[in-house]
């Protein structure tokens, strides 16, 4: 199949009904019989959520509705040589419409997608000791020179999670370290394929005990540690004439495609010396990380707080991906770094059905795998969110894709709501917003009664 017949079918598939989405889907293989069936059940619900109500009443405390998030995919994101269809939950109309445009754009890179890598991930623990002499970060040292106690801490370890050992993961380093007024043991953990939040609490309120023998004193602190000492990688290396949409010529897509990747360069540069367009910068990033991570059961605010620390690592909040010219300006070169502490398997993802369907559309194989595809999410909204600050601007298409919402926030329903954002569309910019949409509503209304 050509690229041109190949990305006609992805814009195609935007115009079938919800149900025919779903049916296209199971026939390419990209949702097996039962997925398919739970996300045609759900339908067939009126969008009512798919979480049982007494699955919902255990999950948290004090349970009294359910609520529900538009889930959508984006479609053809070329990741390590895979085409994966990524499931979204996010009420932001851009950030799907975005990736889309994103992806399509990096399949034309010159590896054929994404390259993507993730190092070996632990989830981390701190004991902490209120220490304002010292005398406590001394003691900690002393007890991580010891053999004894080392192999002690271990077992103690071992014994307070038994399971994830039997999975090959477990406590693979402890480090004491003094601060200002206090002193701290990090654990390292390998937790699988599980985020594994919980396996590094029970781990470090077990140390925290044995600890507090030897110290001879009780512990401020034990808890898990939302940050990373490793990150994951993706990258993207595009030619130029690649960023400019439609059909222009060669001469004529190569001379604006140049323009824009000068742009984008000068824009990931201005992040880099700016931290409030740097925040910008990667908020627009966890757009697309964020909502894949939530369709997935995954703790999205977890990811957040280590993105940012990771951003601000160096002292100085930083963009987490850049955009730099390669080849004398005829290559976009961008390069994503992010800790992504995800799981594959545990917590919420094994009681909310629709991360299994996350999981199986990304044809995730384990948690490293996920981490790739999420890294690579982030860069191609990154590079839509650029290509869009490069060119037109950011509010025209946002605002048409907002057009929907306001409609409904007007109070239209049913087949009113396309047909008042149509003619919102119709009218200038400014008139987007709700007092058009219930005049637009009001008339229609009153043609249809006539």
């Amino acid at each position: 199949m050509s690229v041109k017949k190949k990305w006609r079918n992805m814009a195609a598939f935007r115009e079938l009904s919800v149900e025919q989405r779903i049916k296209t889907l199971e026939s390419e293989g990209a949702l097996s019989g039962d997925c398919a069936q739970l996300l045609l059940e759900q339908l067939a619900q009126s969008g009512e959520t798919n979480i049982p109500a007494s699955v919902a009443n255990s999950m948290i405390e004090n349970q009294i509705g359910r609520f529900s998030l538009p889930v959508g995919v984006v479609r053809g994101l070329k990741v390590n040589g895979v085409t994966r269809d990524v499931l979204m939950a996010t009420e932001e109309p851009s950030v799907i419409a975005a990736a889309c445009n994103g992806a399509k754009i990096a399949a034309k890179s010159l590896e054929n997608g994404v390259t993507a890598h993730s190092a070996h991930y632990v989830t981390r623990a701190q004991i902490v000791f209120e220490d304002a002499d010292s005398s406590v970060a001394q003691k900690l040292d002393s007890i991580m020179r010891d053999e004894s106690k080392r192999t002690a801490i271990s077992e103690v370890a071992r014994s307070a999670h038994p399971s994830i050992y039997q999975r090959g993961g477990g406590l693979e380093r402890a480090q004491a370290a003094a601060l200002t007024g206090f002193a701290k043991l990090t654990l390292d953990i390998n937790t699988c394929d599980a985020m594994g939040a919980n396996i590094a609490n029970t781990i470090g309120e077990a140390v925290k005990t044995q600890l507090e023998g030897w110290v001879g004193r009780k512990a401020l602190v034990a808890i898990l540690a939302n940050s990373s000492r490793v990150a994951t990688v993706a990258e993207a290396r595009i030619p130029v004439e690649a960023l400019v949409p439609g059909e222009k010529d060669g001469a004529a897509g190569g001379a604006e495609g140049t323009r824009l990747a000068r742009r984008i360069a000068a824009l990931s540069s201005l992040a880099a010396v700016d931290a409030e367009r740097a925040a910008t910068h990667n908020k627009g990033i966890l757009n697309g990380i964020v909502a894949a991570a939530a369709a997935s059961g995954n703790d999205t605010r977890a990811l957040q707080a280590a993105a940012h620390e990771w951003a601000a690592k160096s002292g100085r909040y930083m963009p987490l991906s850049t955009w730099t010219l390669q080849n004398n300006g005829q290559i976009l070169y961008g390069r994503i770094e992010i800790p992504l502490q995800i799981g594959t398997v545990g917590g919420a993802i094994a009681s909310l059905p629709m991360s299994k369907v996350a999981l199986q559309l990304a044809k995730v194989n384990n948690a490293n795998d996920f981490r790739n595809v999420l890294a690579a999410v982030g860069l191609v909204q990154n590079l839509a969110a650029l290509c869009a600050l490069a060119g037109p601007g950011i509010q025209a298409g946002h605002m048409r894709l907002q057009a929907a919402n306001i409609a409904i926030a007007s109070g239209a329903r049913g087949d009113e709501i396309q047909k008042v954002a149509h003619a919102l569309l119709n009218e200038n910019s400014s008139d987007l917003n709700t007092s058009s949409a219930r005049i637009i509503l009001e008339d229609l209304r009153k043609r249809k009664n006539t």
